[in-house]
Formats: structure tokens, C-alpha cells, sequence
């Protein structure tokens, strides 16, 4: 044990007591880092009653006694520090959130306080992106989301067979893969690789899209009339897809996704959100099967020239874009820049599980380092020992019509757009409980910023009223499209 001393040694409560006068405002939620023996837990419970107390420990075993005075605690040996502090801090109470140190401590173990640190310092970071995405993407959510519930005309069922998988990305060493390597494996391929894999003659078992944003519909221009598709509703998905592709529905378990589902027995394909498709499909796989997963053109890193395996829904958009003034070379430095947030992502591979990562390989040259996942040579030739199980398919069943949907819609929304805004003027404290209600959500989807402001500050009439008037605006608007 380190020689220094973590706490005083004639009066560590009354030391604890005066750290927590030091701590401004009204926090919802505290992380400490090695709070040592814990006579901080129950001073900030005495301060703090209604925040949630979180201990980050540096050490394996040490302190484990006191373990139990805290809300939640971490150690080295529980995984992920991001996935957890993830999963007890809504990004809208960030803001409320406070990250201490317990300087003592941060002597006595310099070099793990670092390296923790530094993770929750990229922590922030992710939340922080996390918050700017749904500020930026909350009405396309709703909006996709109560569109593709209307239109999904053939939902399916999906049956992941016993075969191993290639989960194919877009990035550029996609176009090693070879018709022949692939023929042992299920195909499940992001909606952005589709065309690279098409134009090779590579049959796709399964498309998966999962990003919101209308320049993720021309991936789906080109896929072929058979392949299925798989997505949460939030989704960018174009129509025709939605009325001709057999569609097997995800849910993240949403209270909105939950209500429209159970409305109409459709029954979706659990997944997780992730911050990329190919971080939800390959999740999707890890949890719903337990084969192989090979990982082709994941490269999560940017590349000299093209960024994505070619042909590439992108490109044509940039050759669009481009003349003298803003050539080619131009427009593809600027889409490498914006690909540095990919180290985001690596990060995520990087930190999964061991029993999850030692089911991943990676096949192809090129690409961001991924030090847990093992590299694999997919055979060039035919190979005698073809894999004869079942394949990855989809089964359809029937739903309600097309004017059914609608009209189940139009219900819901007429419905919250009368009782949520009367929610946030007589109970607006509700709005920062941590149970995940489906006035919540609306309340974020429609202005995420205003939310926040009310669950900072449940008792600011201002932010309330604005943040009434905003769900009014858009849902009201979003009935009148509906209806036209």
C-alpha cells in the first residue's frame, strides 16, 4: 500500500465534510475517484440527499469494504470505465454531474488516477457528442420513426441460422473480399457497403441501417429486390424499401417504439444503440447468436483518397459537389478531417469484452489497429469444407393495414400533444425522475435542448414554456403532415 496517507488521522469525517462544502450547487449526480475509506459517502448523502453517489476506484480489491455506501462502484476489473459511466449518466444530466477527485488518493496511485482521468475526461467528450446528435437529430427521429411505423408494409421475422457471419463495412479494404471467401458465411452488411458488395457480385444475406440523417437514404438506391433489411424505426429508410423488402424491425426498447409495436403485434429484433450501424450490427450478433463474426472493411480509421470501398453513394455526391473552384481533392481532405471521429468508434472495439472480442476476427489489409481482435486469411480458392448449415433468413407475417397504422399514429400523437405540454406545467419534476417515460422522450425528440433546461431547473417557468410551446410545434406539425 502506497506510504501516503489517504485520509486525516485524527478527524477524516470532519475532512470529509469540509471536501463536500467545496462542491457548488445542487448536483444530481457525483463521481468520485478513490474516495479511499468512504467517509465521504455518507456526508454527501447528507448533503446531497436526492443525487446518486458514484465511487470510481484505482485498485482492484482495496477499500471493498465500504463498497456498499455508494450507489454504484467501479473497478478495474468490472470492464469498461466509458460503458459505465454511460449507462448510470443520462446525457441530460451532464450538466448536473459532478467529477471529483479525492486528491490523496490521486498521489497514492499517480499513475492509475492518470490513466482514469483521462478516460473520463473522453467520457465528457462522448456525452458531450452525444448531446449535440440529439439536439441535431431529435425531430428526424420522430419523424422517421412514426413514418416507417406507417409504412412498413411486410415485417419479418429474422432467423439467424448456424453459420459464421461477415459483418461487411464500407471502409476501403471492403474491396479485398472476394465472391469466393464469402461463400461459407451469412452476410450481414451496413447499408453504406451494400453497392461495393453488389458490384462484386457478393449476395448480401442482410442489410442493416441505422443512421437518421436523409443522405443515408441513397445507400438503399441500388440493393437488390431480395435482400431484407433490418433497422430501428429512427431510421433513414427510403419508402419503396419500407413497401417492397421484406423489413425485420430493431428496437432499442424506446417507451415510443414500445407503444406503436404493441399496438399493432409487431415484434422487433432487440438491439442496442450504438454510435455507428456497424457498432449496432455487430452487438446484434454477439447477443442474438453465438457464432464467428468476421469483420470486412471495418477499417475505423481514414484513408488516402476515398474514405469508403467503392462504388459508394458518398462519391457521387461529391463529384456532384466539385468544379475548378472546390475540386475533388478538396472535398475528399475535408471528409478524411471529419473521419478523425472514427477513433471514437475504434475505441469501442477496443473495449469490449473479453468473451465478446475473442468471437471477433478481421479479415483484410489497411485499417485502424484493433489490438483484442485477431486477424484472419479468408481461403482465395474453393474450399472442399464448405459450410452447409443454415444461413441467415427472414420470415414474414402479417400486420395491420397501411390506413390501421396511420390512424393508430395520429391517436398517439393527438394524445401526447395534449397531455405532455399539460405535464410540464403542473408536474415538471417528472421530467428529471430516472424511470424512461414516453413523455420524456417526446420531450427530448422534439427540442432536446429545452428538455434539458427543465430537467436542470424543473421550477424555471420560462424553460417550461418553451419547452410546452416546442412539443405543441412539432408534434402539431408532424399531425398535419400525417393527415395531408
Amino acid at each position: 500500500m502506497s506510504p501516503f496517507r489517504l485520509h486525516s488521522k485524527y478527524n477524516p469525517n470532519k475532512e470529509a465534510e469540509q471536501f463536500a462544502s467545496t462542491i457548488e450547487g445542487d448536483p444530481s449526480i457525483i463521481v468520485i475517484t478513490e474516495p479511499g475509506e468512504s467517509y465521504l459517502a455518507s456526508v454527501l448523502k447528507a448533503k446531497f440527499p436526492y443525487a446518486k453517489r458514484i465511487a470510481v476506484r484505482y485498485n482492484e480489491i482495496a477499500f471493498s469494504d465500504s463498497d456498499n455506501l455508494w450507489d454504484a462502484v467501479w473497478r478495474p476489473g468490472n470492464g469498461s470505465l466509458p460503458f459505465f459511466l454511460l449507462s448510470h449518466i443520462p446525457d441530460e444530466k451532464l450538466a448536473g454531474t459532478r467529477f471529483i477527485s479525492w486528491k490523496a488518493a490521486d498521489k497514492a496511485f499517480p499513475d492509475a488516477a492518470n490513466t482514469i482521468w483521462k478516460t473520463i475526461r473522453n467520457t465528457i467528450d462522448m456525452l458531450t457528442s452525444i448531446m449535440h446528435t440529439r439536439s441535431f437529430f431529435g425531430n428526424k427521429w420522430l419523424k422517421n420513426t412514426i413514418c416507417n411505423f406507417i409504412n412498413l408494409e411486410q415485417p419479418a421475422s429474422l432467423q439467424f441460422g448456424a453459420q459464421d457471419f461477415i459483418l461487411a463495412g464500407a471502409g476501403p479494404s471492403l474491396e479485398q473480399l472476394t465472391a469466393v471467401q464469402a461463400t461459407s458465411y451469412s452476410i450481414l452488411a451496413v447499408s453504406s457497403a451494400c453497392a461495393a458488395l453488389t458490384a462484386r457480385n457478393i449476395p448480401i444475406d442482410l442489410c442493416i441501417g441505422t443512421d437518421a440523417g436523409y443522405w443515408a437514404l441513397s445507400h438503399f438506391t441500388r440493393l437488390p429486390q431480395g435482400v431484407p433489411v433490418t433497422f430501428p424505426l429512427e431510421a433513414a429508410v427510403p419508402t419503396s424499401i419500407l413497401e417492397n423488402h421484406l423489413c425485420v424491425p430493431l428496437s432499442y426498447n424506446s417507451p415510443l417504439e414500445t407503444a406503436l409495436f404493441t399496438a399493432t403485434n409487431i415484434q422487433p429484433l432487440v438491439a442496442r444503440e450504438n454510435g455507428t450501424v456497424t457498432g449496432t450490427a455487430c452487438e446484434l450478433l454477439l447477443r442474438h447468436t453465438n457464432r464467428n463474426i468476421i469483420l470486412a472493411g471495418v477499417d475505423l480509421t481514414a484513408a488516402k483518397g476515398f474514405i469508403h470501398a467503392q462504388p459508394h453513394a458518398s462519391i457521387t455526391r461529391l463529384f456532384a459537389e466539385t468544379n475548378r473552384v472546390h475540386p475533388l481533392a478538396d472535398a475528399l481532405a475535408v471528409q478524411n478531417f471529419a473521419a478523425q471521429s472514427l477513433e471514437t468508434y475504434r475505441q469501442w472495439f477496443l473495449q469490449l469484452p473479453p468473451e465478446s472480442a475473442r468471437r471477433l476476427f478481421r479479415t483484410g489489409t489497411g485499417g485502424a489497429p484493433l489490438a483484442n481482435i485477431r486477424p484472419i486469411d479468408l481461403p482465395t480458392g474453393i474450399s472442399d469444407n464448405v459450410q452447409t448449415e443454415a444461413r441467415l433468413s427472414v420470415t414474414p407475417y402479417p400486420t395491420l393495414s397501411h390506413q390501421e397504422r396511420t390512424q393508430i399514429a395520429l391517436a398517439l400523437l393527438n394524445i401526447l400533444r395534449t397531455e405532455v405540454p399539460a405535464l410540464i406545467a403542473t408536474e415538471p419534476t417528472r421530467l428529471a425522475e430516472e424511470a424512461a417515460t414516453l413523455e420524456k422522450q417526446i420531450c427530448a425528440l422534439c427540442n432536446y435542448t429545452a428538455y434539458c433546461n427543465v430537467v436542470k431547473n424543473p421550477v424555471d417557468k420560462k424553460a417550461q414554456t418553451n419547452l410546452a410551446e416546442q412539443v405543441s410545434r412539432i408534434l402539431g406539425s408532424l399531425i398535419k403532415r400525417i393527415e395531408t
